[in-house]
């Protein structure tokens, strides 16, 4: 995969423009809604900085429009990879790493708890189910 970076008029909105494509298409506004919950309401990108900058992203070959109106990765899209996702496609990480990486995730979770306690809530299936997998591994 191509590592690619540089400077945006735009900022940071392009790779998390890609990275949610990366998931499934989506249209402009199913992005700026993506971001927002994301972001826990923080931030909405307005239409003036999402559709301008999936232009810039089309024009530049990363990115589609289907007929659907919903934008996907192109094939050199899908090979674009910002500095800070390499460890996502990284071979060979060791095992202490990804084991102390799951536990700075459950520290977040416990500190979002706090504020976030009804949406962890409304995932406490999801999570059990990724507690019986994790029991699972050591049996």
């Amino acid at each position: 995969m191509q590592k690619v970076w540089g400077k945006s008029k735009r900022g940071w909105l392009k790779p998390i423009i890609i990275a949610l494509l990366r998931r499934s298409p989506k249209t402009g506004s199913e992005i700026m809604d993506e971001i927002e919950r994301l972001s826990f309401g923080w931030w909405r990108p307005s239409p003036g900085s999402i559709y301008p900058t999936l232009y810039e992203l089309e024009k530049e070959g990363l990115i589609k429009k289907k007929q659907s109106g919903k934008y996907e990765l192109t094939g050199e899209g899908k090979d674009v990879i910002y500095p800070w996702e390499s460890r996502f496609y990284a071979r060979g990480e060791s095992l202490d790493g990804l084991i102390a990486e799951i536990d700075g995730y459950v520290s977040y979770l416990e500190d979002i708890s706090k504020d976030h306690k009804e949406e962890l809530r409304e995932k406490a299936k999801q999570l059990q189910d990724i507690c019986k997998r994790l029991e699972k591994l050591t049996r």
